[in-house]
């Protein structure tokens, strides 16, 4: 016996999962599921593919999911135990745990896109949830506002009603794109929420649904949410669900049909329950090669009722029961005024909520003709005062939305509307109102780009004509002067210098502020500052911005050629720096004295003595001058202290940064440098690339601090090595480089292969948006990352709600180290708000969210410290003056930009 045990045994083994036998033969085909009940894995790769499969179908629903054939259900009543069915969805609500462990009360949504937004409909819903105690209730217009979003993103229960199917998948589908509601929908369902579907709706949490076209049934199919594994729809008469398992796909397809007057519940355990009837499966049968139905019955009468509401009693046992209950809902919602206020508070801090009126922007665009005339023919001073003309005009008529009177609201709106033209009067009606453009084309920030690139082009045009005139009153001069010296010409081309620079100053200026405003999107912006860099000298800097011109407009012959012609010009300007300065360079390097170095703290500063009289360099370019501090540790982290440096201006040594061969070798000479903090210089147009070669591999320097130092999206890949590579940095500091988002998108590359110690990641005021902060995600939230950062800033970057949509995955995840995420100034509403705050738990590192200065009214903070606020350790700052905070703010950054440097502060 024992022989044959241990032969049973052994085939026992080998029909385990897991187990690998040499093969002597080719791998077999693998076999149908029909072929092979049991998976038979037969090498370890094969394993793993099928354990992921297993676990992926073992997974059970975030919250239960409620399926409606219609709204009977709501107002059903139970007649064994006497009771309103919905009573049912009551008991399977999530608790929330409030201010001093008090329950919150429930607030629901309802989504009636199908019905365009009927709100007979809405008092419907309302009616059946009132009976069950809920009654803040929202209804989700489409499109929705701040105020709804924000209340969906607190909502522990959500009706999608049902109706016109093609208008559901336009309004609630994911095919053509993101869609807001639907995500915020999901969002909820995996925080716990309950969702309710109702009639045609109910497909649209399945894998997926359809809309009919034509009078002959044909159908159309869409992937619906995912969030249920089949499809659901309601049995109606003259469509046969039979014949639409065909119609989906065929094999594979699983359809549950529910009657009228029925629904079906998604139980959390995975269990599919029929409510008031039978429910009835349709599924493809491959064999046969034809639908096969089966019928789920429901649990014996009354059970579905009576054994939730018996759960729920025992959990609410020993809770002691609050009379004023009703009294204090409202006191979680937001008031009219609350409202008012915070919708005005936004507008204060959007950039882009300035409107013009449709006879405004008449006047301004009169006043930028007339300027675009006058330059046409080469009047440069005169199309220069027009545009200021126009801008003043623009900043006078330029009104909030909520400040605009009601008439022009409803001109603007209509704009946007779709009419259906029939009539000849009709016709020219619309001839009008295409003429007028759309409802976009009057924000002020939409007129404000073209208008400060038309500056920008006006004052390049007055640089040359200023030029010539400056030449050609020199050669009358030396004519008429036969003895020689030109003294009044020499006096004349120095008071036209100072005239020269200011306009390529204006011109500058004009131009980066079109970038900012459009995010940095706007081809003809990056292509006007490459024109002005090579009108001031500089064709390192123009190379760069004609390359991100011809990134957002490809192929375009002019900037190509452009930067052509630039890249001749960038290659020569360490040769021409060398010859002509090595020698003063050099001895300035030495004056630093770097060998003996722990800190070296460089800040740029315009005073350059040097006469460049044959006109090869920058004329704009500032020195790296040495500040003098000592190196401190404040909580184990590097940091400065600065000495007296009143005089450092012009007696302390200093970096040109053309001069590569000085930067080229500095980083390996400073063998104990430990903090390297440079500010206000232009690092990307050169030395950049020799200070990276030797940070990552320097084992002592720990602060790496760059603020303002324009690195763009090209600098940002080589300090992307750096953050990989380096061993001993625990700090890195990229405050107002102009990274991007694609410059983002390095950064976290950089991350995921960080192996050392770095802690602390500043990156504000970048122009960071939604659009790759994903990366930054999920470079964090890695299971196998070995990032131990635990500080993270990134105030001062438009970020908006979709941003917080991405920064919440960081709060809701366990796999990072993260203690402090600083998001100052970052255009989150009440809404990004919700998002935020809803993941938080004291079993994640997380203690600190910093929300200042952001858009956040008293409604939303008065809400917050009534609700979750007390029972949470993460502390969540809110500024109480968020508008005052932003004034101060912004009248701070226009001190420095104007007293510091005669370029732009903040570089786009």
């Amino acid at each position: 016996c024992a022989p044959m045990a241990s032969a049973i045994v052994e085939d026992v083994k080998r029909s385990l999962p897991g187990w690998s036998l040499a093969r002597d033969s080719p791998k077999q085909k693998k076999k149908q599921g029909w072929e092979c009940p049991a998976p038979t894995v037969e090498d370890w790769e094969d394993y793993k593919k099928w354990k992921e499969e297993q676990d992926r179908k073992e997974e059970l629903p975030a919250a239960p999911q409620i399926f409606l054939a219609d709204t009977q259900l709501l107002f059903y009543r139970d007649p064994d135990v006497d009771l309103p069915w919905v009573h049912r969805i009551k008991c399977e609500l999530p608790r929330r745990v409030g201010r001093l462990s008090g329950e919150l009360p429930v607030k629901a949504s309802y989504v009636g896109f199908g019905t365009d937004d009927n709100p007979e409909y809405y008092d419907v819903f309302k009616r059946a949830i009132a009976t069950i105690g809920v009654v803040l209730c929202r209804q989700i217009h489409h499109p929705p506002n701040r105020f709804e979003i924000a209340h969906l993103e607190q909502s522990d229960l959500i009706l999608v009603g049902g109706g016109d199917r093609k208008r559901l998948w336009e309004t609630l589908g994911t095919d053509l794109g993101g869609n807001a509601v639907a995500e915020h929908i999901k969002w909820r369902y995996l925080q716990g929420a309950v969702v309710v579907a109702v009639g045609a709706a109910m497909s649209l949490l399945g894998e997926k649904s359809w809309y009919s076209i034509g009078e002959d049934k044909n159908i159309i199919p869409f992937t619906g949410w995912k969030i249920f594994p089949h499809i659901v729809a309601p049995e109606q008469e003259g469509f046969d669900l039979e014949d639409l398992v065909e119609q989906l796909g065929g094999a594979g397809v699983v359809i549950l049909g529910i009657h009228q007057g029925s629904g079906m519940i998604f139980n959390k355990d995975g269990l599919v329950e029929p409510v008031r009837g039978m429910m009835q499966e349709y599924r493809w049968d491959w064999r046969d090669e034809k639908v096969k139905q089966a019928l789920l019955l429901g649990p014996p009468r009354s059970t579905g009722l009576i054994c939730p509401l018996y759960a729920a009693m025992k959990r609410g046992e020993g809770e002691a029961e609050d009379d004023d209950e009703s009294a204090d809902v409202w006191s979680y919602a937001l008031t009219q005024e609350e409202e008012c206020e915070e919708d005005t508070l936004f507008e204060h801090f959007d950039i882009h909520s300035s409107w013009l009126t449709i006879q405004g922007r008449e006047e301004v665009e009169k006043c930028k003709r007339d300027g675009n005339e006058a330059f046409k023919v080469g009047k440069a001073d005169i199309a220069g005062l027009k545009y200021e003309q126009a801008r003043v005009l623009l900043k006078t008529n330029a009104r909030r939305w909520t400040d605009l009177d009601k008439e022009a609201q409803e001109k603007l709106n209509a704009l946007d509307a779709a009419k259906k033209v029939r009539l000849p009067s009709e016709r020219r009606l619309a001839d009008v109102d295409q003429r007028l453009g759309q409802k976009t084309d009057y924000r002020a920030s939409s007129v404000t780009i073209p208008l400060l690139l038309n500056i920008c082009a006006c004052h390049l045009l007055a640089h040359e004509q200023d030029i010539e005139r400056r030449q050609q009153t020199s050669n009358k001069n030396l004519v008429a002067d036969s003895c020689g010296t030109p003294i009044q010409a020499a006096a004349l081309a120095e008071s036209t210098m100072v005239e020269v620079r200011d306009n390529l100053v204006v011109a500058f200026r004009a131009a980066n502020e079109a970038l900012l405003l459009s995010g940095g999107c706007s081809a003809k912006a990056w292509y006007r500052r490459g024109c002005v860099f090579e009108k001031m000298r500089d064709p390192r800097n123009a190379v760069r911005d004609f390359e991100e011109a011809l990134l957002r407009s490809p192929g375009d012959k002019s900037i190509t050629k452009k930067r052509d012609e630039a890249k001749d010009s960038a290659e020569k300007v360490a040769e021409n720096m060398y010859y002509a300065r090595h020698k003063e360079l050099d001895a300035q390097e030495k004056r630093l004295d770097l060998e003996a170095r722990h800190v070296l703290w460089l800040r740029g500063f315009l005073g350059d003595v040097y006469a460049d009289e044959q006109e090869q360099f920058s004329v704009a370019q500032p020195l790296a001058r040495l500040i003098e501090a000592t190196f401190e540790e404040v909580d184990g982290r590097p940091r400065l202290a600065k000495h007296d440096t009143e005089t450092f201006a012009t007696d302390a040594p200093y970096l040109h940064p053309h001069a590569l061969w000085t930067w080229e070798f500095m980083v390996q000479q400073a063998r104990n440098l430990r903090v390297l903090r440079i500010e206000d210089v232009d690092l990307g147009s050169g030395p950049l690339e020799w200070l990276c070669k030797g940070l990552r591999t320097h084992s002592e320097v720990r602060l790496l601090s760059l603020v303002g130092v324009h690195l763009g999206s090209a600098g940002a890949k080589m300090v992307r090595n750096v953050i990989a590579q380096s061993k001993s940095l625990t700090e890195v500091v990229l405050d107002g480089c102009a990274l991007l988002d694609a410059g983002l998108a390095e950064i976290a590359e950089g991350l995921k292969d960080n192996g050392g110690q770095l802690e602390v990641l500043s990156l504000k005021r970048n122009m960071i948006t939604s659009k790759r902060l994903g990366k930054l995600v999920s470079a964090m939230c890695e299971k196998e990352t070995n990032l131990d950062l635990v500080d993270l800033d990134l105030s001062g970057n438009p970020l908006g709600c979709e941003g917080a949509r991405e920064l919440a995955e960081i709060i809701a995840s366990e796999d990072h180290k993260l203690r402090h995420l600083r998001l100052q100034d970052c255009l989150l509403d009440l809404a990004a708000f919700w998002r935020l705050v809803g993941k938080l738990d004291d079993s994640r590192p997380l203690s600190v969210l910093d929300l200042r200065c952001n858009p956040i009214g008293r409604g939303t903070r008065r809400c917050w410290r009534s609700q979750m606020g007390p029972t949470i350790r993460c502390d969540v700052l809110l500024s109480d003056h968020p508008l005052k905070v932003r004034r101060e703010a912004l009248l701070k950054a226009e001190e420095h930009d104007v007293k510091v440097h005669m370029l732009p502060g903040l570089w786009a």
